[in-house]
């Protein structure tokens, strides 16, 4: 069994060394501040990364993203250092032929944050992409279609079902505006085929400049509303404006 355990570990490694040797794969690295309302309504560091590999074949996309904030309770004896803000979101996505006019795509995403009312948020996507314009190294718009299957383990108890079917459609605008400052936008509009009174709505607008070959500033802006949410104690709307350094290579 050991030298059965001992083989695939030698596999995996030379495969991942194999695959992220390649000119192909590109590594991201972030570390910033953020401003929060809604929800939680404070200063938080985060932390992000992301890997991608990209041909006229295939692109994958794994990414991560960390929130964390913390302050002193004063109502606490001892004024011990108090939690405010946890989230841990990532995913993985696998386009096919994503220069094509129609791409399809898979796309499996995670999400942790008690203070959204989210124990844990497991989604599936599958979907098509339509590339409306693109002009290399200039200017990207499309817009996706995509089945999504929502499975939720809420913090609280709700009367919002744990298993949720949605339709998600995205816009998405990258524009370079001059050689050094590019703008990128993300909306996603995500009813639910149950009840499409029940709806989410998430757009997120970065100003990425390029200070170096490697180094980037992103200044970004997000805003999500959810129309249903676990319970009273939770709010509808979060806005998150940040800033962040990035390391690309």
């Amino acid at each position: 069994m050991k030298t059965h355990r001992l083989f695939l570990f030698i596999l995996l490694f030379f495969t991942a060394t194999q695959l992220f040797g390649q000119k192909k794969w590109s590594f991201d690295f972030g570390l910033g501040t953020a401003l929060h309302s809604g929800n939680v309504n404070s200063f938080n560091l985060n932390n992000n990364a992301s890997i991608n590999r990209n041909d006229s074949l295939i692109a994958l996309d794994f990414h991560y993203k960390i929130l964390y904030s913390s302050l002193i309770d004063r109502d606490d004896i001892g004024q011990q250092w108090k939690e405010t803000n946890f989230e841990v979101n990532g995913g993985i996505k696998f386009d096919y032929r994503q220069h094509d006019k129609f791409s399809p795509f898979l796309a499996l995403e995670m999400l942790t944050n008690k203070y959204k009312g989210y124990d844990i948020k497991m989604s599936g996507l599958i979907g098509l992409k339509y590339r409306i314009y693109v002009k290399p190294s200039f200017c990207d718009y499309s817009i996706s279609a995509a089945f999504v299957y929502d499975w939720t383990d809420f913090t609280d108890a709700t009367i919002l079902p744990n298993n949720n079917f949605r339709i998600s459609l995205r816009p998405k605008i990258k524009q370079r505006l001059t050689e050094n400052l590019t703008l990128l936008n993300l909306t996603y509009y995500q009813p639910s085929v149950l009840d499409f009174d029940d709806f989410i709505i998430n757009s997120s607008t970065t100003l990425q400049t390029q200070l170096s070959k490697k180094l980037f500033l992103d200044l970004g802006f997000t805003y999500e509303y959810r129309s249903r949410v676990p319970s009273d104690k939770y709010k509808k709307h979060d806005i998150i404006s940040e800033v962040s350094l990035r390391l690309k290579f």
